[in-house]
């Protein structure tokens, strides 16, 4: 039973990254199964084993590469940590896989698609939905119990989870000069500090 289910793994893995590959070449709109199928050295059929659709295959791809997947399997117990502790391990957490090469390489894909095939937007948006939900809550119950100001957590969240998706553009498809002199600990420091001196009672 194990066997199989490594089996299973490996091969969803294989046809994500054969996909990878071909959305890079041909853009998400213009890559087929047959496309996907060649690069991965399987058959079209098998994707549909896999994967209902293009769009299910390229959702899982992000899932797999993106910093929500991290941000969402976190642990329940987490929730407990004070505030600074909290927000270090979610920014830190979310920099590093934005600035990992496979997600850098997602964004290069998606962010094409979103201006010319605006259908694909969806599934990027119910991405970033899933992350967003665990921060979210965190925030809302520390804004509930007083040790945060009152403050829509909806958007708090977004506002500290974009900065960080900002700053990695900027120093990963930009190559801004100076968003570049900036160390990772030095940008999750930045943020951090930006967010608990707008979230604290004063």
């Amino acid at each position: 039973m194990a066997r199989t289910v490594k089996i299973t793994e490996d091969r969803r893995e294989q046809i994500m990254e054969a996909a990878l590959k071909v959305f890079a070449k041909k853009g998400f709109a213009g890559a087929s199964n047959k496309d996907i199928a060649r690069e991965a050295g399987i058959t079209p059929g098998l994707i549909y084993h896999y994967f209902e659709s293009k769009e299910a295959l390229l959702k899982a791809i992000m899932d797999d590469s993106s910093p929500q997947r991290i941000i969402r399997t976190n642990p329940e117990q987490i929730l407990a940590l004070p505030p600074e502790q909290f927000l270090h391990l979610v920014v830190r957490q979310m920099l590093t896989v934005v600035e990992d090469a496979k997600y850098q390489q997602l964004l290069r894909i998606y962010l094409p698609e979103v201006i010319y095939h605006p259908e694909t937007v969806p599934i990027g948006i119910a991405n970033f939905e899933e992350g967003t939900r665990f921060v979210q809550g965190y925030l809302a119950a520390k804004m509930e119990s007083g040790e945060f100001r009152k403050m829509d957590p909806g958007l708090v969240t977004r506002l500290v989870m974009g900065s960080v998706m900002n700053i990695a553009l900027l120093r990963n498809i930009l190559h801004d000069p100076l968003a570049l002199q900036y160390s990772q600990e030095q940008i999750i420091e930045s943020v951090v500090d930006l967010a608990l001196n707008a979230l604290l009672p004063g």
